[in-house]
């Protein structure tokens, strides 16, 4: 792959795109971006849209508009009046770079799509650093006028490579704010900690809900007790119980609690979130007693498949695929098989395997219990195991191909295709 080709086309595209906007007399442009850029392991890398945005234009499409950093509307390419789509600005050398560029990142497994997706984001971040300087004092275009490129999953951090550090904490000085409070906190006594990042949870401050609820699964012990009072008092109990799960500390206080919210809670997310909870944290007979109520029925077979879902992956520690509770489960109450195949049905989010799970993954594909078999055959799906662990799961499923259930045959299929690629 021509690397520096794609860096020169890509600038090259959104220059002469930028001068026929500039040349159109549209008010000074305070932003462009190239954004847009969808990718998916082992299937497609897609090259960018471009865009761009004046102030004018910003305060007539969003008079309204809050002043909400680097997510809000002013740095968001898909809210801004001008947007390319690659078609619209790609010259002729970018736009025949677009199929090598699949070739490439697909040539060799997922480790090396991975590299792939790694070595693209820092030649388009190098390709808008290039605008910036080409742009830094033309007058056509606002004072601190930037080039960055925005991306859901690389969010600020990736923008920074584009940008020098001064551009970048002069339009997003709330980052620097964050990281700033994240040290303040660090230097504080652990208690002082925990509770600072319980607070995060209901009121976000520099630092988010999102990255309050991944330091508490890592703190762990420390913030049980803290949790427990959460969940049995606080405003964001169904996140208490998450993260009480998660963080997998199996002490009396958070069982206790979390068994009391799925019987007596009022708050549907929170029943289940407990209940899946219990599920991480291994309390699976009293979830099976559970299953001869019908009114809890449905937390004890969330429960029990808490982790075989995606969820078990961001846990403090390694999940382990274990079917025997659902298994148990669906022979004591047979009635529950609807909803089990609901829950975790083929196209929802699944826990990811480690090597350790496949043995367990290859008894599933022989379970007497069609949502498990399903199960096993979507899982199984990983080529970052390598062929050579995975040869025991590749016979098993090839005779799935002849199962009973249909669904069960088209899955272990689709999987067998995709390992064998």
């Amino acid at each position: 792959m021509d690397w520096k080709t794609l860096e020169n086309s890509l600038v090259d595209s959104a220059r002469a795109t930028l001068e026929a906007l500039l040349d159109d007399g549209v008010g000074p442009l305070y932003g462009a971006a190239f954004h847009a850029s969808y990718r998916e392991e082992e299937r497609v890398i897609d090259l960018p849209s471009f865009a761009a945005n004046s102030l004018a234009a910003l305060d007539e499409d969003h008079p309204r508009r809050k002043q909400e950093g680097f997510w809000g509307v002013q740095w968001n390419p898909a809210d801004w009046r001008w947007d390319w789509l690659l078609d619209d600005y790609a010259n002729a050398a970018l736009s025949a770079l677009e199929a090598p560029l699949q070739a490439y990142a697909n040539r060799a497994g997922p480790d090396a799509w991975a590299a792939t997706e790694q070595r693209f984001l820092r030649t388009v971040a190098r390709a808008a650093k290039a605008l910036n300087r080409i742009y830094a004092k033309d007058p056509r275009v606002a004072k601190d006028f930037i080039v960055f490129f925005h991306d859901e999953y690389g969010g600020p951090e990736l923008a920074a490579r584009s940008l020098s550090p001064r551009q970048f904490l002069h339009h997003f000085p709330e980052q620097d704010a964050t990281e700033q409070e994240r040290r303040r906190v660090a230097a504080l006594a652990d208690d002082q900690q925990v509770n600072y990042y319980l607070s995060c949870l209901s009121r976000p401050q520099p630092i988010d809900g999102e990255e309050a609820s991944r330091w508490l699964i890592a703190r762990g012990a420390s913030a049980t007790a803290a949790l427990v009072h959460l969940l049995q008092k606080g405003p964001e109990r169904w996140r208490a119980a998450m993260i009480l799960g998660l963080a997998g500390v199996a002490e009396a206080a958070a069982i206790e609690a979390l068994r009391l919210q799925v019987v007596n809670g009022t708050e549907p997310s929170t029943r289940r979130w407990s209940a899946n909870a219990l599920g991480y944290l291994g309390d699976f007979d009293w979830l099976l007693a559970q299953a001869a109520d019908t009114q809890l029925a449905g937390f004890s077979v969330v429960g029990c498949c808490a982790s075989l879902r995606a969820f078990r992956d961001q846990g403090a520690q390694p999940g382990v695929l274990d079917y025997r509770p659902l298994e148990t489960l669906l022979q004591r109450y047979p009635q529950c098989a609807a909803d089990a195949e609901e829950t975790i049905k083929p196209g929802s989010s699944f826990c990811t395997l480690s090597n350790g799970d496949i043995e367990e993954a290859v008894r599933g594909l022989a379970s007497e219990h069609v949502a498990i078999r399903r199960h096993a055959a979507c899982v199984l799906d990983n080529r970052r195991l390598g062929k050579r662990k995975l040869a025991q799961a590749l016979a098993a499923l090839r005779e799935c191909l002849n199962d009973a259930d249909p669904k069960v045959a088209y899955l272990a299929g689709l999987t067998l295709e995709s390992l064998q690629r």
